[in-house]
């Protein structure tokens, strides 16, 4: 569960990415908000997990 979380985070960073660099959705104010959140959400996700595989490893 933990690592699909992380992957998609990854993936939703990447589309992001893609959006930005290929298509003109970037230009417009919708596109802009669109591209944000996939990047701030996709980040999030993929951060916030790696953390909670080393707070549920035992010491």
């Amino acid at each position: 569960m933990v690592t699909a979380l992380f992957w998609l985070g990854i993936l939703m960073m990447a589309t992001a990415g893609g959006l930005l660099m290929f298509t003109e959705v970037a230009q417009q104010v919708s596109g802009m908000v669109l591209i944000a959140s996939l990047i701030g959400i996709g980040f999030t996700l993929s951060a916030a997990t790696k953390i909670l595989l080393l707070m549920k490893r035992p010491s």
